[in-house]
């Protein structure tokens, strides 16, 4: 907990080698753009088609924004499947799903330097919508996706690159 009694979040601040420098807060790792660890998961169905989500106006990194990937910052000592497994529940309520693993790749643009983990499952089921971070869902071909880049999280279009380049 912190001074006003929130909870504190915890989060590895790791080096261009993605190995551990240090741990800091959340807010002070957005604050000053420490690089840190985040997993990635792409949600497909039988077409191919990706499930994106439209970010909430309240989230730290690209309010507002569609974001192709369901995932987050990775927590102090967690590791990067169990993250990306903690994410889909969270965010989308999708749980015991096989999540296919495409390694790690490194984002970086303004307000961000991330190493990621890169995941991806395949599921159609109900949606359960966390709605402090998802306003709403759909799915899109990767063409469509393509054809909105702008509108886009910049490290979910790197994420689908990365995946596309590796299956």
């Amino acid at each position: 907990m912190n001074k006003k009694g929130l909870r504190v979040e915890w989060v590895d601040v790791v080096d261009g080698n993605n190995q551990v420098v240090g741990v800091a807060e959340r807010a002070k790792v957005r604050r000053e753009n420490l690089c840190h660890r985040a997993s990635y998961i792409l949600v497909l169905d039988e077409a191919d088609r990706i499930l994106v989500q439209r970010r909430t106006l309240s989230k730290d990194f690209c309010p507002g924004m569609l974001d192709a990937c369901a995932g987050g910052v990775v927590t102090t000592g967690e590791l990067m499947e169990p993250s990306a497994r903690r994410e889909l529940a969270e965010e989308l309520g999708i749980r015991d799903v096989p999540l296919r693993a495409f390694g790690d790749f490194y984002a970086e643009g303004e307000g961000y330097r991330v190493w990621g983990g890169l995941f991806s499952c395949r599921y159609q089921g109900p949606l359960q919508l966390q709605a402090e971070e998802v306003s709403e869902v759909c799915w899109m071909s990767q063409a469509e996706i393509a054809a909105l880049a702008v509108e886009f999280t910049p490290d979910s279009l790197l994420a689908i690159a990365t995946w596309q380049a590796r299956r």
